[in-house]
């Protein structure tokens, strides 16, 4: 009884402590709130100017950082009155690195602006780093986790280094402000031991993690086979199998529950006290992106963004549709989603309302100063805009982040994959001009004047301020021009000068018009297409051109004169590659179990066929349109209505078709030869045979059989004579394309290698020229009046038909794709979304 008593009276006493506590820090909070409210009556209500700003300076001495806010807030507001700008901009400075209201950081980035005429330096000194960062953990402290398994942290702008006593080869898993978890060496033990201690404060006989996310007080760890619940005094559940397929997606706080994603299409909510499952939200498809805040969670299924409450059950409370996620995360209340087409919208949480949407580059985006999100795109460009998405500044480099920006207690930092960390300004909301906007337009004036020598050492200043500057960019190949500089270098600024104006709407124009005529293009535009559709595919019939946006579901109708955009449309939804086919007349796309019909000439809702597998090659003939998929069915669709003939199972496997006459000759990729009825799709017995595979590539020329292997060899037979051995050919490297042509009336093999080499042979497989060339990305060429076009890099070049020969060239700095013809005119599309037309 004595021992129940004492127990009794010892827990008594720690909640009096506490309570007192409590109370103190209330007190202590009530009276710097009425001190304030006291100093604002002075000045307001009695005038008196100097006991106000003795009371609010005493509380941003003694107050905590919500009250050092409001004072220097106060402090700043009254000096603005007084007309003592100076002080009253040290002050709204002091306000707004505290504090951690959005609204009230705008208007204090407005006064700080308008009390001061200083100039803003958006990038600021660099960190150098002894090796490269693997990775970074936590806000406030921040850690870095070095290529050499060393560890720093970041403080006041400068890395500490974190003294170690890991085992030797011990593979660092997390970072926590208190110590380090950690896989032994052999990774048959998991550990986690505080900074500075030489043994482990815990350790658990859990091997091999896959997976993990570490909390405070407890974690969760996959393993091949196993999962396991953690917490400081050991294992709390052990569960095996069960979910072993499954990636851990975050911790749901108002049930206690880890969420598990699941290759059955189900989030599972496993308690994170029992290991015992509490709940399941389950899909028709896979779930690819989720997101938690508060007691909500967002997910993202089969062309849906989902919102659930799963503390009051599974059911969700809306859904909207989206295409091709990227990324979604909480902000400012909404969730904002990244579409793969560079779309960013702004969902309100509780209803799943639209609150804005923009269209963008940007290929990632994450928050940056409070209350802005920054869209970064692929060029290096960063752009922030507001709560409601309207652009507040853009800032270039010249590569893209490595990693997401790294929020410190006083900074933010941008890691570009090299020995530097470069801090920004943490408080920029775009209310002041910035350092590099005052050389850009100092470099602009010279230029206007000619002072072509002065030029130089602005830009100079210029790139070391904001290095991908798109008009210094431009300025320093005018310069280069006017200097008469080696070619090399002139490719080198047109080239970034293009790539960075992508992302710069202001100065697009300017430098496209400028760098058309340096080149002697005809025209130069920038394709409204995704940053994520690289090498646009681009066909036409004899009056358009017409290019694809897979990542934005869209087809585009550009004019051939002046390469703007004359319409575009919403077409089915699109999978990262669809299958395309065009002829004059006709666009086939075949995604995912759809193929759709167009007709360039009609404005019409297209036709389409459901497919009994995914396509894997599309052909237009004179009379229909074959498929194949890659479960190894053949369709034929009649024009020109595209209504469906016949649909045959060939194969179990993928497969190429081609038609000679009332036949189609179909090959597997394993190598398997045979002849089908055009009419019926009926396999035709006498013609099956066995081709050494594996098979890259077919076409027909004059009823002779050409097939690529990726043995290096082209065969060449004729089906309907089967005693005579194939022409087999024996080429230096693999080949990649291989196309059928018709040269002075006679059917010609024009072969790719992935060595950059193009060759042309007759059709029964006797050499006529070799051509050897660089830098093309797909090797594939087009033919036209006798010419071959092909992308060599920086260039294309135009090579003869009849010997090989090397004919002309066009520059394309920053690259070009496979090249196009049509109405007199060369076009070609580069990575970064240029479409360049030359007169022929």
């Amino acid at each position: 009884m004595l021992n129940r008593f004492k127990q009794f009276a010892g827990s008594a006493l720690i909640l009096q402590l506490m309570v007192i506590l409590t109370l103190s820090v209330f007190s202590h909070a009530s009276k710097m709130e009425s001190l304030i409210q006291e100093a604002v009556y002075m000045f307001e209500m009695k005038g008196d100017v100097t006991e106000a700003i003795r009371i609010l300076e005493n509380v941003a001495a003694e107050g905590d950082q919500e009250d050092q806010e409001s004072a220097y807030f106060y402090l700043g507001k009254i000096q603005e009155l007084s007309g003592n700008n100076s002080s009253s901009n040290f002050y709204y400075k002091q306000s707004l690195s505290r504090t951690n209201e959005t609204t009230k950081s705008y208007w204090l980035a407005e006064r700080d602006a308008a009390t001061s005429k200083q100039i803003e330096s958006f990038l600021l000194t660099p960190i150098n780093l002894r090796t490269r960062i693997k990775r970074f953990f936590g806000e406030g402290p921040t850690y870095c986790l070095f290529q050499d398994e060393t560890v720093g942290r970041i403080d006041n702008g400068k890395i500490i280094p974190i003294p170690t006593t890991l085992p030797g080869a011990s593979q660092i898993l997390f970072i926590t402000g208190k110590g380090i978890w950690y896989q032994s060496a052999d990774g048959d033990s998991l550990h986690f031991q505080k900074f500075h201690a030489s043994v482990p404060q815990v350790s658990y006989g859990i091997a091999k993690a896959t997976d993990y996310l570490f909390l405070d007080n407890h974690a969760i760890i996959q393993t091949n086979t196993q999962l396991y619940i953690i917490n400081k005094k050991g294992i709390v559940a052990n569960i095996a199998e069960k979910y072993s397929n499954c990636t851990i997606e975050g911790f749901y706080k108002p049930t206690n529950d880890f969420i598990l994603n699941c290759a059955d299409n189900a989030l599972h909510f496993v308690s994170s006290e029992t290991g015992n499952e509490n709940i399941s939200i389950a899909q028709f498809d896979v779930i690819k992106q989720t997101i938690i805040s508060r007691d909500l969670l967002f997910l993202v299924s089969n062309g849906n963004l989902y919102c659930y409450v799963p503390k009051k059950g599974n059911n969700p409370i809306w859904k909207t549709s989206i295409n091709n996620v990227e990324s979604m995360f909480s902000f400012e209340r909404n969730i904002v989603v990244l579409e793969a087409s560079g779309k960013v919208s702004l969902f309100d949480q509780l209803s799943g309302f639209t609150r804005a949407s923009i269209r963008s580059d940007a290929t990632k985006i994450y928050p940056l100063a409070k209350g802005t999100l920054g869209l970064f795109s692929e060029e290096g460009t960063i752009t922030a805009v507001d709560t409601l998405l309207y652009p507040l500044w853009n800032f270039s480099f010249t590569t893209p982040i490595d990693a997401p920006p790294v929020h410190t207690e006083d900074g933010i930092f941008l890691y570009f994959g090299e020995r530097k960390l470069y801090p920004i300004q943490p408080r920029y909301y775009g209310k002041k001009i910035l350092r590099s906007e005052v050389f850009a337009n100092k470099a602009i004036g010279l230029y206007e004047r000619g002072m072509w020598d002065s030029l130089a050492p602005v830009l100079d200043t210029l790139f070391s301020l904001e290095p991908g500057n798109a008009e210094g960019w431009f300025l320093k190949a005018l310069y280069l021009e006017n200097k008469k500089s080696s070619n090399k270098e002139k490719q080198k600024a047109w080239s970034e000068a293009v790539r960075l104006s992508a992302s710069n709407p202001r100065a697009t124009n300017l430098i496209l018009s400028q760098y058309g005529k340096s080149i002697g293009a005809k025209h130069i535009n920038l394709l409204p297409i995704s940053p994520k559709t690289r090498y646009p595919q681009l066909f036409g019939n004899k009056k358009d051109l017409f290019t694809i946006d897979p990542a934005a579901d869209r087809l585009f109708c550009i004019n051939t004169e002046n390469g703007e955009l004359k319409w575009s449309k919403k077409i089915s939804h699109l999978e990262n590659t669809p299958v395309i086919a065009s002829d004059d007349r006709n666009l086939v796309v075949a995604s995912g179990y759809t193929v759709n019909f167009f007709e360039f000439s009609k404005e019409s809702v297209p036709t389409n066929i459901q497919l009994p597998g995914k396509a894997f090659e599309a052909k237009i003939l004179d009379q229909a349109t074959y498929i194949t998929t890659w479960n190894g069915f053949i369709l034929k669709a009649m024009k020109p209505d595209n209504k469906l003939a016949w649909s045959r199972k060939i194969y179990s496997t993928p497969f190429f078709a081609v038609k000679d006459h009332n036949y189609l000759y179909t090959c597997n990729l394993e190598g398997e030869f045979n002849a089908l009825d055009d009419a019926s799709g009926q396999i035709i017995s006498g013609f099956s045979r066995r081709i050494q595979g594996p098979v890259s590539h077919m076409v027909t020329a004059d009823s002779i059989m050409a097939i690529a292997s990726s043995n290096n060899k082209l065969i060449l037979f004729n089906p309907h004579q089967g005693e005579k051995q194939p022409v087999q050919i024996l080429v230096e490297a693999p080949i990649v394309s291989l196309q059928s042509i018709r040269h002075n009336d006679e059917s010609k093999l024009i072969i790719g290698l992935s060595d950059q080499t193009l060759m042309l042979y007759s059709k029964e497989g006797a050499p006529i020229w070799k051509y050897k060339g660089e830098n093309s990305i797909f090797t594939t060429p087009f033919v036209k009046d006798g010419e071959i076009w092909i992308d060599q890099g920086n260039e294309i070049v135009s090579i003869s038909l009849n010997d090989g020969k090397f004919i002309r060239k066009f520059n394309t700095p920053g690259g070009a794709g496979t090249p196009f013809v049509m109405n007199q005119t060369l076009f070609s599309a580069s990575p970064k979304r240029i479409l360049y037309g030359f007169s022929l």
